[in-house]
């Protein structure tokens, strides 16, 4: 290795052994031991006990050993919704002898109930508490919960709890303060996150019961089993109600608010009215009893479902919805299962849906401090400056980050393990559709199909530098549809920077934009490049959807940049005529070519020459290009199947990870190759690179930077979609010159799933997608495919100046010449290295004239 890659990878290290150091400095001055807080000030519980105590119940528990009936008293739980819904912290599901249970109210009724959710990594538990026939009509009195946000140290709190009396309970309370309301412990290796930390002495009594503040709203949930084996005695802990409000919003608890002439209910990232006949006049239709949909929140479970504005819930799971009552009855049933089915009524036409309610309806914001939003934002800003400066190989630099984040994340308690592997194996499915279609396109590869087509495009050309131009870039778009961009580059980079050689012109104009092309084809389907890819297995878009709303567009920027190439290169394109020699006196001079060195006498004539036998040699190759027939036509057959798997997709019911890693193992079975050989197509690279990426991003999301950026592009979209669409587009291709077009799509998802009202066409992601592909037509670091580029133009040149190194030794004259160390063009001028600089010059107006096209199209597609 040499020494200044030596002095790189010390100062890289050095850099981020830096990182860790200060957070774990950070961590062991933050998480100092509290002390207790002076309790001496006197304040009055009663009011805000009057206020919370009828909202707090008694759960009891009804067990039976042998012929003996055991009633005991489990813990508290606490009303949060007006129809009987109840949480608490009481450990209910690890009491496997409970045969039933009920509650009890402040009044003595009692009341049976039944667990709807648990939520495992916070403890919590939701009851609902069901009346008795003569009970139906009974409404329960909701507890008010507190703004976490205003929670601090010093606090004065309220512990409730439950009693045991010889008649029936009473409220137990215990008085005390907040000594840390973010507080993360670790016992018997399970990780607790910001916990309330107070100097409340709590018992079994405390199970579940409420923690509030002296105005009578909730905090949190106690947790008197909590507690770490050689922590102090003095300090208990609750679980936080901002925790709790998480736990809520991701169930199928419809929540109703009145509205300006009618209820409206938000249920799964939807807005729904009942469908009455105001409705149903505003509507234009005629409606029967249901409830209509009037709005769908951006990737909730109603809009990834297929629900649509105006639609009319029939009937959940076979049951009928008449009314309020019925819908919140058969939508809590919902909380015990996963996956429903719904009918709806659309267009006068009845069809039914899948509604998975288990995926997320928008990405939440972690709970971390500015403080970790920073040093994440610093952590990435150094990796990327890496990237940028192409110090070090992409592939060991986020690999290296990964492990950065996960120590510093750990460290500092707001990024676990199980943090990370959610974060990985959340993406599980991108890394196995990458999988499954390097398999598939490496059949073709493998036969030399690809390499056919390249050779077989050339023989077209006939020299013609223009058709060169236009034909390669169609071509490698063509491919790149279907074929990843490193492939496609691969193939025929090589192709052009042989043809430049005998047209005597420089071949960069030429390899930037079969990089622009094989952009452009990328972004035309969903399978063409690493960004829709990752778009299509998160949002679950089906493929003919990037291609209906992509293509187009994709298509009429091809065109531009050959119209673009042909104004701006005029030189690049004139007809090279070959000329006579003169001689001193400005007459032609008729000497007679060299017969030993022809090339000396007429250099015209010898390119000419060159060109024909380069034409026929590759004619004369090009049926032993293909390594077998068989093999080829089983991959086309193998690529076809899987094609139309993906147009299918919504029929079959399956997803594109499915189909892409079914057509990988027939192409290992029955793909006609060795299946060792197939499986070197498989880039680990990629597979490190992305796992890397993901576990970065994770810690994005789990710091709060993802909410931090996804409000400041909202606030300053002033909540206009459209506008939201375009601001989207331009930060994307901006932040993608920088960070490569695979980072920043990664990294814009969650940003983008964070939105919370819905564009018309998904607009959101086709903004996103092209302005990544403009992005990456920037620059060289933008696409992955400019630095393979520039790597072959390396190796071009280097083995240019061999040639012309030993041919000059060949005829004597090496001191006579004098400085040979770079290939020249046609004009006269040194081939080098592409640089950033120059592919700049070339791509920054070429993303320009994609955005303002690409705004344009997403402007007409929202109007239309």
């Amino acid at each position: 290795m040499r020494t200044q890659h030596i002095k790189s990878w010390i100062q890289v290290l050095s850099i981020f052994f830096l990182v860790i150091l200060v957070c774990i400095a950070w961590e062991r001055f933050t998480s100092r031991k509290v002390e207790p807080v002076d309790t001496q000030q006197v304040y009055d519980p009663k009011p805000a006990l009057a206020k919370v105590s009828p909202s707090v119940v008694s759960i009891w528990g009804i067990t039976h050993s042998g012929l003996e009936t055991h009633i005991n008293v489990i813990g508290c739980a606490l009303i949060i919704d007006s129809r009987g819904l109840a949480l608490t912290s009481a450990t209910l599901t690890s009491n496997n002898n409970i045969e039933s249970l009920y509650v009890i109210d402040n009044k003595n009724e009692q009341y049976p109930v039944s667990e709807l959710a648990y939520d495992k990594k916070n403890q919590l538990t939701l009851l609902k508490i069901n009346p008795t026939n003569n009970q139906q009509l009974q409404t329960f009195e909701a507890a008010q919960l507190a703004d976490f946000k205003q929670v601090k140290r010093g606090d004065g709190v309220l512990v409730l709890g439950s009693r045991r009396t010889p008649d029936s309970w009473e409220l137990s309370v215990k008085t005390g303060r907040i000594t840390d309301p973010y507080q993360s412990l670790r016992i018997k290796k399970v990780r607790y996150h910001n916990l309330i930390q107070t100097d409340v002495a709590l018992t079994s009594e405390n199970a579940g019961g409420p923690l509030i503040n002296l105005k009578g709203e909730v905090l949190g949930f106690a947790l008197p089993f909590v507690q770490p084996e050689a922590g102090p005695a003095h300090f208990s802990y609750a679980v936080g109600i901002n925790q709790g409000k998480n736990f809520l919003a991701r169930l199928p608890i419809p929540q109703w608010a009145e509205g300006t002439s009618e209820p409206i209910c938000s249920w799964l990232g939807a807005e729904i009215l009942p469908a009455d006949p105001m409705v149903a006049t505003r509507l234009s239709g005629s409606i029967g009893p249901g409830e209509v949909i009037n709005y769908i929140q951006n990737n909730s479970p109603a809009e990834r479902s297929g629900l649509k504005h105006g639609d009319v819930i029939v009937d959940i799971n076979g049951k009928q919805i008449t009314n309020k009552l019925s819908f919140d009855k058969v939508a809590l049933e919902l909380c015990q299962t996963n996956k429903t089915k719904l009918r709806v009524l659309r267009e006068g036409r009845i069809k039914t849906l899948t509604l998975d309610w288990t995926k997320p309806i928008y990405v939440q914001s972690g709970g971390g401090s500015l403080a970790e939003v920073i040093l994440v934002v610093l952590i990435f800003a150094l990796m990327y400056y890496f990237v940028y400066k192409n110090i070090f190989d992409r592939v060991v630099l986020f690999v290296l980050g990964a492990l950065v984040v996960a120590i510093t994340g750990h460290h500092l308690g707001f990024y676990e393990q199980d943090q990370m592997a959610t974060a990985l194996l959340g993406k599980l499915d991108v890394l196995l559709f990458i999988v499954g279609m390097q398999l598939v396109t490496g059949v073709l590869d493998e036969a030399g199909g690809l390499n056919y087509l390249a050779k077989k495009i050339t023989i077209i050309t006939g020299g013609n530098s223009w058709r060169v131009m236009w034909l390669f870039c169609l071509v490698t778009y063509g491919c790149s549809m279907f074929v990843n961009n490193l492939t496609t580059i691969m193939l025929v980079a090589p192709m052009v920077l042989s043809i430049s050689k005998y047209l005597d012109c420089n071949p960069k104009p030429f390899l930037i934009s079969i990089i622009i092309a094989s952009n452009l084809g990328g972004a035309s389907t969903m399978i063409g490049d690493f960004p829709n890819i990752l778009i299509g297995t998160e949002t679950g878009l089906p493929f003919y959807q990037f291609s209906y709303y992509l293509l187009p567009i994709c298509l009429l920027e091809l065109f531009v940049l050959l119209a673009y190439l042909r104004i701006s290169q005029p030189s690049l394109f004139k007809d090279t005529v070959p000329s006579l020699s003169l001689s001193a006196d400005g007459y032609p001079n008729f000497e007679p070519p060299d017969r030993d060195w022809p090339e000396l006498s007429n250099p015209a004539e010898k390119k000419a020459a060159d060109n024909n036998i380069l034409l026929n040699t590759i004619s004369d190759r090009l049926p032993r290009t293909i390594t077998s027939r068989d093999t080829l036509r089983r991959g086309l057959i193998i690529l076809t199947l899987v094609i139309a798997g993906f147009l299918l997709s919504d029929v079959l019911n399956w997803s594109p990870t499915i189909i892409a890693i079914a057509g990988g193992i027939i192409a290992l079975v029955f793909g006609g190759c060795d299946p060792f050989s197939l499986m070197q197509k498989v880039s680990i690279r990629d597979m490190l690179f992305f796992s890397g990426l993901f576990i970065l991003v994770g810690a994005a999301e789990a710091s709060g930077a993802i909410g931090y950026i996804s409000g400041a592009i909202v606030h300053l979209s002033f909540g206009n979609t459209l506008v939201l669409c375009l601001l989207l587009m331009w930060i994307g291709a901006m932040a993608t010159c920088f960070l490569n077009a695979g980072p920043a799509t990664a990294l814009f998802l969650p940003i983008v799933l964070s939105f919370r009202s819905a564009a018309p066409h998904g607009l959101y992601w086709w903004s996103l997608s092209l302005g990544v592909c403009a992005g990456s037509s920037a620059t060289l670091v933008g696409a992955t495919a400019g630095s393979v580029t520039a790597t072959l133009l390396d190796k071009f040149i280097r083995e240019q100046n061999k040639l012309k190194a030993s041919s000059y030794e060949k005829i004597g004259q090496v001191e006579a010449v004098g400085d040979w160390s770079n290939s020249t063009d046609k004009n006269g001028q040194n081939l080098t290295s592409l640089t950033s600089k120059e592919y700049a010059s070339f791509g920054l107006p070429i993303m320009m004239i994609f955005l303002f096209l690409s705004s344009i199209y997403i402007t007409v597609i929202y109007r239309w």
